[in-house]
């Protein structure tokens, strides 16, 4: 790590002094990538954060990259751009303990941290700014890191001081210094043999928000469960604007009575979740039915009300539908947490060989509230069997909202699968913050569950989706 030399010092004092409101805080708990709004020296400015692979999981094999972008709202990269970074490990009580605190500069105003994940002390491969006192990036704004960061699963918090911009011989005053805080995730796999019958069936269970505990399987019920350490602090989760929990298994196929069905009940901490929370993936794999969990803020919000006080886990479990139904999807969220879409089956009775209208809504998935920009989309229906009867590929959903017209060639089951690839404001570059794939749930024939949800509530509070009534 860096001495603490002259210039480098006055920095750290001004941000010991600085004022609580000058710190812009932003935690995207679960996520692997933030785009963090600020002010500099009276500039609106955005600090956008990536760890990649864009899924990170203990099993990754190879270099993982901290990207790091300070720009201005007219997307121009802020240049000769000088951070502090510091890199903690998240612990279950949700306590940190710092890995790493450095200070790096970038001509480009571009900086990727190149980390080659190993056990051992933090070793910074970069030449020292003699100004600066900071580590200098090279021409492409790259740094090359050794040592245990991103190394296991869990949650990381990445604390990103700007302390100097535009000019490679000037740091910022001190009541100009902020703070950008941010909390990203490493995924964490565990693989067991379940046992059913005599047979095992190899389960793959991945959390890309913290460490899984106490994995099991009760062949009696058919259900599987699980936990991870969370903190359950309300005024946390509150001030957690982007917070999101995605736990992913995949079982086998094979499995009869387990990996071969389609419907689930499935609860967290004992309380049963929504189907928008529950999404059900039979296709991206031909040995494997993949089921993700996909909790977002406000979903924790409403747990966190039935959590007693001293809980500090997040308890997972689900099993084979009780009543063995699969319901059409009114509302379906992206696997990465940013999207919420809202589906309109029309008409309220759909048919095979009839035309359908599907109606789309774009809503930001953290706030609750409908996208007023342009979001491009594929969409595609699958058949049972696995083939595409319907697909359109970079549709522009203008102004959040969008509709398709198709047919259902016979009576089936089909998987709904959107995935979003970016969101335009103005003619600006894409937002490419938001893109997943989401998945859902539509029969033929069966009236829809749901027009289109009633979206209440503003940013920063919490948000309560209803669904309308079923119509008659």
């Amino acid at each position: 790590m860096l001495a603490g030399k002259k210039l480098l010092a006055l920095a750290f004092a001004g941000l010991l002094i600085l004022p609580a409101l000058a710190s812009q805080k932003a935690f995207a708990d679960g996520l692997f990538q933030e785009n963090i709004q600020g002010n500099i020296a009276g500039r609106d400015v955005n600090l956008f954060v990536r760890v990649n692979p864009p899924i990170l999981t203990t099993e990754t094999a190879g270099d993982r990259f901290m990207q790091v972008r300070l720009f201005e709202g007219n997307n121009e990269t802020i240049k000769y751009s000088t951070f502090i970074i510091e890199i903690s490990k998240v612990t279950g009580s949700g306590e940190d303990t710092i890995m790493s605190s450095n200070a790096f500069h970038t001509e480009s105003g571009l900086l990727t941290l190149k980390i080659q994940p190993q056990e051992g002390d933090v070793d910074v491969q970069a030449t020292v700014d003699d100004f600066l006192q900071a580590y200098k990036a090279d021409p492409g704004g790259t740094i090359n890191i050794k040592g245990p960061i991103l190394l296991d699963g869990g949650l990381y918090h990445f604390r990103i001081d700007v302390i100097g911009v535009d000019n490679v011989r000037a740091l910022l005053p001190p009541d100009q210094i902020r703070t950008f805080d941010t909390y990203l995730s490493v995924g964490d796999v565990v693989t067991e043999n379940v046992q059913y019958q005599g047979q095992n069936y190899p389960t793959t269970l991945i959390s890309y928000y913290d460490k899984v505990e106490g994995f099991a399987f009760d062949p009696d019920s058919l259900t599987y469960s699980w936990s991870m350490p969370f903190n359950w602090d309300v005024e946390r989760i509150k001030s957690a604007t982007s917070i999101f929990v995605h736990e992913e298994i995949r079982s086998p196929k094979s499995f009869a009575g387990g990996g071969d069905v389609t419907a689930f009940d499935a609860t967290v901490n004992g309380k049963p979740i929504v189907t928008r929370m529950l999404s059900v993936d039979p296709f991206s794999s031909q040995e494997d039915l993949t089921l993700h969990f996909l909790i977002n803020r406000n979903d924790i919000l409403s747990l966190a009300a039935d959590v007693p006080d001293n809980a500090d886990t997040m308890q997972f479990a689900f099993s084979p539908a009780s009543d063995g139904g699969v319901k059409t999807s009114g509302e379906i969220t992206t696997d990465t947490g940013g999207m919420l879409v809202l589906l309109d089956w029309e008409p309220n009775q759909l048919s095979a060989e009839s035309q359908t209208t599907l109606g789309l809504e774009f809503h930001d998935a953290f706030s609750g509230e409908r996208m007023d920009d342009d979001v491009t989309y594929d969409l595609r229906i699958i058949a049972p069997d696995g083939n595409e009867v319907y697909s359109q590929e970079n549709q522009v959903a203008e102004g959040g909202s969008d509709s398709q017209t198709l047919t259902f060639p016979a009576d089936e089951t089909y998987t709904v699968e959107l995935e979003v690839k970016g969101v335009t404001r103005d003619g600006q570059s894409p937002d490419l913050t938001r893109n997943g794939i989401a998945r859902g749930t539509v029969i033929v024939p069966e009236f829809p569950v749901g027009a289109m949800l009633a979206v209440i509530g503003a940013l920063g509070s919490l948000v309560v989706y209803q669904r309308l009534a079923r119509k008659p």
